[in-house]
């Protein structure tokens, strides 16, 4: 199964309310405004969120997670836009407390400008499970008793936030048909081999500095099954494992689903980045975990170094768009392809929970469920309404 799909698919947020949202474009050209220059909407530091004329926005600019330690050199893992004057750590890290995930894991996160609100890529984990009393069967994997998606959400709600409150549990069956053609059965001379997938997301509520706070965490796991039936007694052996998670987290009141999925919907997993990991040899993940994690930091502090990996990574999405642009809509099925002559390959990827796009003249998109939204009334800059490909 492809890394780049899974990765894609366990990105996959909630659904969000009626919002605009405007993205910009980190290789567009600014053409010239026919109209007067018009004074700007106040946009608001802390958020990146903006409003004028009763219409919502959200600037957004590009990102990337990095994987300093993988490889030769620092590469870009994935891009994806983040609102204005957020930061982000972590990226992807290998070590010898991976090797259970084949050496490596993610562990990113990004967070408002006061810190209040949170999205993370959490750890894609595996575990092993049996009722006959025997040790794991591949080393540095722990035993744990998850035979499903709601016991191990429940554990790992607790495990990121200790005293948290499970509120809403839903599986996300739309997610788990989307694997179907992995899911296998096949019946043996004493018992059977199964393997299935389970897709949920879990809400909760917790208390962090004296503020009442919501969090979410969406994944999709995968079991496998070897069941034995000798005469002795029926002997179950599981084997669970999951792919990064999409979490979010913030103040109750300020729970934003719409800024959640834009981020969610942007994200691209690096097409040199996926090739490498696919060929990479198992024996890289048992590297000296401090010494990966020292020149971790070391990268993390070099601003300059991460802004030519960010600025490479985005220079490859550009030339690749017209390809990948297609490949992600399918992949992620959160996107819809639109028609843009001004971009790359003709089209453009975007949220598909809004029934209108612009791209505006000075290289932003806005996606809008209002139909009366208009660039200029509303963000004194023109733009041209996209329709959507067939």
């Amino acid at each position: 199964m492809s890394f780049l799909v899974l990765f894609a698919f366990c990105l996959l947020g909630s659904a969000c309310s009626p919002t605009t949202v405007a993205v910009e474009d980190p290789a567009a050209q600014k053409p010239v405004v026919d109209r007067p220059a018009v004074e700007k909407p106040a946009e608001t530091p802390a958020s990146g969120v903006a409003s004028g004329s009763g219409t919502r926005t959200v600037r957004m600019e590009p990102a990337v997670i990095v994987d300093a330690t993988g490889f030769e050199k620092p590469l870009a893992a994935a891009t994806l836009f983040l609102p204005h004057g957020w930061s982000a750590e972590g990226g992807v890290f290998w070590g010898a407390e991976f090797t259970c995930t084949n050496g490596y894991a993610f562990r990113w996160n990004a967070r408002s400008p006061d810190g209040a609100t949170q999205i993370s890529i959490l750890p894609q984990e595996k575990w092993e499970w049996n009722n006959y009393g025997a040790g794991v069967s591949t080393p540095g994997c722990a035993l744990q008793p998850w035979t499903n998606v709601k016991s191990y959400l429940e554990a790992l709600v607790h495990r990121v936030k200790p005293g948290a409150r499970i509120k809403h549990f839903q599986p996300r069956e739309d997610l788990r048909k989307q694997f179907a053609q992995y899911e296998t059965s096949t019946p043996m001379p004493m018992g059977e081999a199964r393997t299935w997938v389970e897709a949920a997301e879990i809400r909760a509520t917790f208390t962090e500095a004296g503020q009442e706070k919501v969090g979410t965490i969406l994944v999709v796991a995968v079991f496998s099954l070897l069941r034995n039936n000798s005469g002795m007694g029926v002997m179950d052996a599981i084997t669970g494992s999951t792919f990064p998670a999409y979490a979010t987290s913030a103040p109750a009141k300020a729970h934003d689903a719409a800024l959640y999925e834009a981020i969610r919907t942007s994200i691209q997993v690096d097409p040199n980045w996926e090739r490498r990991i696919q060929g990479h040899n198992v024996a890289i993940g048992r590297v000296a975990l401090e010494e990966g994690r020292k020149r971790a930091a070391i990268i993390a502090k070099s601003s300059a170094e991460i802004a030519a990996i960010r600025s490479a990574a985005w220079e490859s999405y550009s030339i690749s768009a017209d390809r990948r642009a297609k490949d992600f809509a399918d992949a992620l099925r959160g996107v819809q392809t639109w028609r843009d002559t001004a971009a790359p390959g003709g089209t453009v990827a975007l949220s598909h929970n809004y029934d209108h796009a612009w791209r505006l003249n000075d290289g932003s998109y806005v996606l809008s469920n209002d139909p009366s939204f208009d660039p200029w009334r509303d963000l004194k800059v023109e733009g041209k309404k996209l329709g959507l490909e067939r």
